[in-house]
């Protein structure tokens, strides 16, 4: 495995964690929206964009971990 190789699973590794962060952050985000946001229509909008954000992420992650699997040598 050379240098591009474990920067790209470090990167892999690293999109799959934002995305679980981005998870278990979207529920504080949407409530803090919801006390300072007037209309309460949009936050379903926001609610959905935020958790679209996090698989693409995750999937991104993956992606780029099973393009590396096996490894080559």
């Amino acid at each position: 495995m050379d240098n591009k190789d474990k920067v790209q699973l470090i990167w892999g590794i690293a999109l799959i964690l934002m995305g679980i962060g981005v998870f278990f952050r979207v529920p504080v985000v949407i409530e803090r929206l919801s006390e300072t946001v007037a209309f309460n229509s949009g936050l379903y909008f926001f609610r959905f964009s935020f958790y679209l954000i996090a698989v693409i992420l995750i999937g991104g992650g993956f992606k780029k971990i099973q393009n590396l699997w096996p490894f080559k040598k």
